[in-house]
Formats: C-alpha cells, structure tokens, sequence
C-alpha cells in the first residue's frame, strides 16, 4: 500500500489537535505513530507534557519530539535558534522515513517553518517522495501549490471566532 500525505493548513485552530488525533486512532489499531514538532520548544505545551510522560502511551507507541527552541520566532534574533532546531528535525524525519520507523510521521508545523525559511520547500518535497507505504500528515498555515498537488487529502482550516483576537490571552488546556 502507498503512504497517503495529508495535509492540514489554514488560519483557523485545530491543525495539530486533528493531526495528533490519527496518531491515537493508528495507536488504537496497534500501529507506531510519531510526532516532530517544527517551531516548538517548550516543553509545557499540554500534548507534549502528556505523550512524553505517560507510559501507557508508550505502550501504544506514540512518540513525540520537539525541534523548536523555547521561544517564539520573532524576529532575527531567534531566526539562527529556530534554523538550527528545524534542521535538526529534517535529519530526524529523514532517518525515521528511511529507516521506516513508523506507520504514521506526524510533521507538525512544518509549513510554517518553510514559509520562514527554516527549512527548503525541496527537502520535504524529497522526504515525501521516499515515503513508501509510511503515511505523513504535515501541518502550519501557509502551503505550497507544489505540496497541495502532492497531498491526497487536504483540510483548510477556517478561522470564524477566536477568543484571542479579544483578549490577547491564551488558555492553557486549550491552546497549548
């Protein structure tokens, strides 16, 4: 069987909380699912804090890794911190698709980290088509044409209402 390539983007929420939702549905089917998060660093962010520290999702074979730093990408300063950890990650995909680790490669946020620059549209697009039988979900707001082509599901998430654009103010739980 060919691996599918699913992609989720746009500005509404909900990206990554979809993505992680095939990894538990493949670890209910007994099969490994991995997570790389792209731009994301700390490790207080609820599914990282709950994945990495609960055994019995180690028993269901989820395992998720963080290749951003601590901070926000927010303007040169950071830009060199956030580079090096997105290539990081790419080396960590590439090994974990050729080496075929798991059934399911959760790339989360990497569209954003190519639309920064962090990483070369060309290096995923290579990754992508070396996947064999392995599915790969991509997440982050802006995609690519070439990728959507590629892409044999594809959900834009749309943004109605968001109660940050009041506030300001995040709610831990609920966004990260």
């Amino acid at each position: 069987m060919e691996g599918k390539i699913i992609v989720y983007t746009g500005r509404g929420e909900g990206k990554t909380s979809a993505a992680i939702g095939h990894a538990i549905r493949m670890a209910g089917h007994n099969k490994k699912a991995v997570i790389i998060h792209f731009m994301k660093g700390r490790k207080t962010i609820g599914e990282y804090t709950f994945l990495k520290g609960n055994k019995s999702v180690t028993v269901h074979r989820i395992d998720i890794y963080l290749e951003g730093p601590p901070f926000f990408l927010l303007g040169k300063n950071q830009y060199k911190a956030h580079r090096s950890k997105a290539k990081e990650g790419m080396e960590l995909a590439r090994r974990i698709a050729l080496e075929k680790e798991c059934d399911l490669l959760i790339l989360d946020e990497i569209l954003y980290a190519i639309k920064y620059g962090l990483i070369e549209e060309n290096e995923l697009i290579s990754l992508l088509k070396k996947i064999g039988s392995m599915h790969v979900i991509l997440t982050g707001r802006y995609c690519s044409e070439k990728i959507l082509k590629m892409a044999d599901l594809v959900s834009r998430v749309v943004g109605v209402k968001h109660y940050y654009n009041k506030k300001k103010k995040t709610v831990r739980g609920l966004d990260y």
